[in-house]
């Protein structure tokens, strides 16, 4: 079984060399190790799948705060 480090960068790598295919990628792999019974691989498979998705929502959010939100977070006046 693979660390969740390993995962980690496996997913990575997949949104790299895959791009917007990434999750749709990792799922064919995961298709393939059920269909040959490989549970490990499977198990393997879904959770890149499922680490691709969550970066991908990490992707889809603002990394930094601008206008007037970060403004009155900050306390600053006139936000």
């Amino acid at each position: 079984m693979l660390s969740d480090l390993d995962i980690y960068r496996a997913a990575h790598l997949m949104m790299h060399s895959h791009g917007g295919n990434a999750e749709l990628e990792a799922a064919i792999y995961a298709d393939r190790m059920l269909r040959r019974g490989n549970r490990d691989e499977l198990l393997t498979w879904f959770r890149i799948w499922r680490t691709i998705a969550v970066m991908r929502q990490d992707t889809d959010r603002p990394t930094t705060l601008t206008g007037r939100l970060a403004g009155s977070r900050m306390g600053c006046p006139g936000a």
